[in-house]
């Protein structure tokens, strides 16, 4: 990767509808030069796609929060039933296994605190094998993603 791809991932991040030719005019590479280095960014997986931003409050969701939980034991099998299991909760937008007093920490959405609660209660707390729950609701958001920090690469 050079700063030309630096640039192209740095602005396709903005604006992942970014035209071909405004990101040549950015880079001063020709147009079909462009699309071939956008073309194996994708190939390679460093892009992996393109998606809209959805402001969540505007479609109902307006509680967020975090979860941490830890497994009641640390089994083969446990982990995988959970690992399984919160890939089908479409309320949790990520889920990290970390390290520390807790297992997993998930980024958790729902419309209001009652439908967050709940979803805690009837959906994470029934996964077998779950253990502790500790729960943070997000007060406001004060730096929303903003894509990967790409210049930090060629520093």
């Amino acid at each position: 990767m050079d700063s030309i791809d630096s640039q192209i991932l740095k602005a396709l991040q903005e604006d992942g509808r970014k035209k071909n030719s405004d990101l040549a005019k950015e880079t001063g590479l020709a147009p079909s030069t462009m699309l071939d280095r956008v073309k194996k960014l994708e190939s390679k997986g460093i892009i992996k796609g393109y998606r809209a931003v959805v402001d969540p409050e505007k479609i109902g969701l307006k509680a967020q929060g975090f979860a941490c939980i830890s497994l009641d034991r640390h089994q083969v099998k446990n982990i995988e039933i959970l690992e399984n299991e919160i890939k089908k909760i479409s309320n949790v937008r990520a889920c990290y296994h970390i390290t520390g007093r807790f297992d997993y920490l998930l980024h958790v959405i729902a419309p209001d605190l009652g439908d967050f609660g709940k979803l805690i209660k009837e959906k994470l707390a029934t996964i077998p094998g779950m253990g502790k729950i500790e729960t943070f609701i997000v007060y406001s958001e004060l730096k929303p993603d903003q894509g990967w920090p790409i210049e930090a690469v060629l520093a």
